[in-house]
């Protein structure tokens, strides 16, 4: 999982990063101080939650954070202020933000705020670096088509290994869990994109078709998407 970070104040970043990796030890992190270098960083990574500070020298961090998920629709946004200010929470409720930090939070804000970021997009961290790489594979191409076996080449390691390897840290078997990802990031686009026909969303999150889609999904959450898309207009 790549986390971006902007802050002007390098010892606010220091303490985050290290805060981050004391209990996410294989997230990777990225610093930076200004809109700008936060940008450049979208060119070559692809960033899935971001922490961004509502003042920052040459741009503030409501109008930076719109820019980011521009950039990269499937990034969450956390707001992070010195002051519990109105103004900036509305704007930051319009951005649809995971959420709106007020400094100094405490670690356990921290924590929370990226608890609910793996629960929201059905995320788990492995143990192993075996199990990470796995993890990591289904995150970056849960919309191609992904076998254990194939995997296991990468590595390499013996697929029946990594297969139990993956079951005893995840606490479910590949195919269960690269399905109920898939179907959580179709409920993801379905909300972002109510527009989009059941044949998009079933393509954009790996199905081999809309009726394969469909089975999954009611199977999972007990509702066909149609019924589930309908619930948020």
């Amino acid at each position: 999982m790549n986390i971006l970070i902007v802050d002007d104040e390098y010892l606010e970043l220091e303490q985050v990063e290290y805060l981050i990796r004391r209990k996410y030890p294989h997230f990777q992190c990225f610093c930076r101080e200004d809109s700008v270098t936060a940008m450049r960083v979208l060119d070559s990574h692809a960033i899935q939650l971001a922490f961004v500070d509502i003042l920052l020298p040459n741009e503030d961090g409501l109008k930076l954070s719109a820019r980011l998920v521009e950039r990269q629709p499937d990034m969450d946004i956390v707001i992070v202020s010195a002051h519990q200010d109105f103004h900036y929470a509305k704007k930051a409720v319009q951005l649809e933000v995971l959420d709106y930090l007020v400094k100094p939070f405490m670690e356990s804000e921290l924590y929370d705020t990226i608890d609910k970021w793996l629960r929201k997009h059905h995320y788990k961290v492995g143990r192993s670096p075996h199990v990470q790489h796995v993890l990591k594979r289904i995150q970056e191409s849960y919309s191609q088509k992904l076998s254990l076996n194939d995997i296991a080449k990468e590595i390499p390691v013996n697929p029946s290994y990594l297969s139990h390897c993956f079951s005893d840290e995840i606490g479910e078997t590949f195919q269960e869990y690269l399905l109920a990802y898939r179907i959580n990031q179709s409920k993801l686009l379905l909300e972002r994109h109510p527009e989009w026909t059941m044949t998009v969303v079933a393509d954009r999150t790996g199905f081999s078709s809309q009726h394969h889609f469909s089975a999954a999904f009611k199977k999972i959450t007990g509702v066909t998407p149609t019924k589930f898309k309908g619930r948020g207009q």
